[in-house]
């Protein structure tokens, strides 16, 4: 699969959480058990659908006008700072709880994605996969 499409497909769900946890984060919160979130919990949640919505436009604006290369560096960027918030809940917390491993297993799957999409290596827009039949 190519860097473009591999790109796309990872923000269409970096995307959907964005939504889900800027608009509906109790949602988020019941997923995982929690059914009435600390009001904090729920802002900071809300502050990272945010940034997922943003890092995910961008990274199509990027992918449209073929540079792919920064689209992958901007959401290893992002993957980066959830590694350092996990380390440190996990340093504070001295356990790992429903929440942490969650996050863990999403912040695995980004690096899974952005990785993948860095060793595909196509500079290509999705258009021009399209009209090249990729």
């Amino acid at each position: 699969m190519s860097r473009a499409k591999i790109l796309i497909r990872g923000s269409i769900v970096r995307a959907a959480y964005g939504v889900v946890a800027l608009g509906f984060p109790k949602y988020i919160f019941g997923s995982i058990g929690i059914k009435e979130p600390d009001p904090d919990a729920r802002y900071v949640n809300r502050l990272f659908g945010g940034r997922d919505l943003l890092v995910a436009g961008q990274t199509v604006i990027a992918v449209a006008s073929g540079n792919g290369k920064s689209a992958v560096a901007a959401n290893l960027f992002a993957e980066a700072t959830d590694t350092v918030a996990l380390v440190e809940e996990i340093r504070i917390r001295r356990k790992l709880d429903r929440v942490l491993v969650v996050g863990i297993l999403f912040n695995a799957f980004g690096y899974f994605t952005w990785f993948r999409a860095l060793l595909a290596g196509s500079g290509k827009t999705v258009a021009a996969e399209v009209a090249d039949g990729d």
